[in-house]
């Protein structure tokens, strides 16, 4: 009765994660060239960090760190598409033993095996709702979505209407040029797609009733696919937005200047 009661008053996580994301491009922290209403909401609802790095300037060995708490080359995952050992703990499991469900949602990076560790896993064409239909009742959950957004390649046509080149802020460090305009035009409108599926899962989260007693972190893995960002270690490859939203527990316009 002791643990049922604990898992009754536990809070739920909802953890999104964005792939390829400098901090800077969100309108939240000054980019209002780029389209995010629903993380800019985010923002003034809950928590923004404006110094949050990433352990590693690339998808997997990041993601293991979230994981693990540990810096990827103590876990043997510093190698890019390197899977988690099957022997590694992780955060899922003291999560389990206190009655959390988990789920994650598409990009996970750590291996088919580690995808198993999940109660649920849904892949690219999975409804959100499907992981809220299998929950069982009572029970806390730990949900990741995992984009694959705003990472390469890019296709005109991701989102409508597209931005346009012309308005797009060309980093210092990127030359002025008509085809680094459309490239980074591209890159906004895949982060304005992923912006637009963080508000259908907040929709859904008002719409279950699920929204009060839920922390919902956004942030990133690595910074933009651009030269001297990812995969290098200056500000644009490994520092990332982080954004918290728990309705009456943090409060609204929040803004953190820690190292995280």
């Amino acid at each position: 009765p002791a643990a049922a009661r604990a898992a009754a008053d536990a809070p739920n996580f909802v953890f999104l994660l964005s792939d390829d994301h400098s901090w800077s491009d969100l309108g939240c922290y000054g980019n209002t060239a780029v389209r995010t209403p629903h993380l800019d909401r985010m923002a003034r609802e809950g928590m923004r960090f404006n110094h949050c790095y990433v352990a590693a300037p690339q998808c997997s060995p990041n993601r293991s760190a979230i994981f693990t708490g540990c810096t990827p080359h103590t876990t043997a995952t510093s190698r890019l598409h390197t899977p988690m050992p099957e022997w590694e703990p992780t955060f899922l499991e003291p999560l389990k033993e206190r009655g959390y469900f988990t789920g994650a949602f598409r990009k996970v990076h750590q291996g088919a095996a580690f995808d198993r560790r999940w109660d649920f896993y849904g892949g690219r064409n999975v409804p959100f709702e499907e992981f809220f239909d299998a929950l069982p009742a009572g029970r806390p959950f730990w949900l990741q979505l995992g984009f694959t957004d705003p990472h390469r390649p890019y296709r005109p046509g991701a989102f409508n209407p597209p931005h346009d080149p012309r308005s797009v802020r060309v980093p210092p460090f990127l030359p002025d040029l008509p085809e680094v305009r459309r490239d980074l035009a591209h890159y906004y409108d895949s982060i304005a797609r992923m912006d637009a599926e963080c508000g259908q899962l907040f929709r859904l989260l008002r719409r279950r009733g699920l929204d009060r007693n839920t922390l919902v972190v956004f942030t990133g893995d690595n910074g933009m696919p651009f030269p001297r960002a990812k995969g290098g270690c200056y500000d644009p490859g490994i520092r990332v937005p982080l954004l918290a939203w728990w309705p009456r527990r943090i409060a609204a316009g929040a803004v953190r200047d820690e190292l995280i």
